[in-house]
């Protein structure tokens, strides 16, 4: 099975200790969310508290189900309402004049925590909940469990035809901090037989996927092992599937189109992990016979 290299001792933020995850450093305890004990992901409870905050702003991800049916406020935004053909490679992130209209459209508004939440797949919220990071949305969180632990909650929901309102949302830059090309990833892998890579790479296909080719020395933890039953594994038992894995060290994710890569990316962030990137390109360029693979 390939690896990483050397393998090094875990030292997630805030584990074993009293101190505050990263994330949620400076923040009041109440504004942290739950799970993981990271303000990247929060949950029912922590939505319960804040329904109706007009600084709180709720992102529907949905494929369907929206119009009948939605938690209060919520605007609706699809994954692919932000995504485009770049250099001939399908599903990535749509540049901000191509994506501003959109969220302005769909009355996002800037100045909120934005707490994004869908259904199955969950790397939907996931890739929406990178993409706004990456247009430098201040705060973007995730609710664990999505529409359906909410109403499996009891929480209010709105039925009818919703009433959403244009807005002049505004995209001041991006965070070229979150994504990563093809060609740098190759440039951090060092030479073949790329032994000494500057980063380490989580591949979130499925095993079929990554033992039919992959990058070099990525390793494979198909997104949905992050899961079960809809919601993110407790820490102890993510820690464990990223064993061996350094969480100072700059992480880089992908998958086929950067959506499964999505998730990886936010659950190695939640984590506590100091540096995550997702590979947009991901597979679809990787795989056009330009870059290296391993099998």
């Amino acid at each position: 099975m390939r690896g990483l290299g050397a393998v090094v001792v875990l030292a997630l933020a805030g584990c074993g200790s009293n101190a505050p995850p990263r994330e949620c450093e400076g923040l009041p305890a109440e504004q942290c969310g739950t799970p993981l004990g990271s303000a990247l992901v929060v949950d029912t409870d922590w939505l319960e508290a804040h329904l109706g905050d007009p600084d709180v702003q709720l992102v529907d991800t949905r494929a369907s189900g929206y119009e009948a049916s939605r938690i209060p406020g919520a605007i609706h935004l699809r994954p692919g309402d932000l995504a485009t053909m770049v250099d001939g490679v399908p599903s990535q992130v749509a540049p901000p004049i191509q994506a501003q209209p959109v969220l302005r459209a769909m009355g996002l508004r800037n100045d909120v925590i934005a707490v994004v939440y869908g259904g199955p797949p969950e790397y939907d919220p996931a890739r929406t909940v990178w993409t706004l990071r990456y247009y430098g949305h201040g705060d973007v969180r995730y609710l664990d469990g999505g529409y359906a632990a909410w109403a499996a909650a009891d929480g209010a929901l709105d039925a009818g035809p919703p009433n959403v309102e244009p807005t002049e949302y505004t995209i001041v830059g991006v965070d070229e901090n979150v994504r990563v090309t093809g060609d740098w990833v190759l440039s951090q892998l060092g030479d073949d037989p790329f032994d000494m890579p500057a980063i380490q790479l989580v591949d979130a296909r499925t095993e079929a996927e990554y033992d039919s080719g992959g990058i070099p020395t990525a390793r494979s933890v198909n997104w949905t092992r992050n899961l079960d039953a809809g919601l993110l594994r407790p820490e102890a038992d993510l820690e464990v599937l990223y064993d061996g894995m350094d969480p100072l060290r700059t992480t880089v994710t992908y998958c086929v189109s950067g959506w499964r890569g999505s998730f990886a990316w936010l659950t190695l962030t939640a984590l506590g992990y100091e540096d995550v990137r997702l590979y947009d390109g991901s597979w679809n360029e990787w795989g056009n016979g330009e870059f290296p693979v391993e099998q």
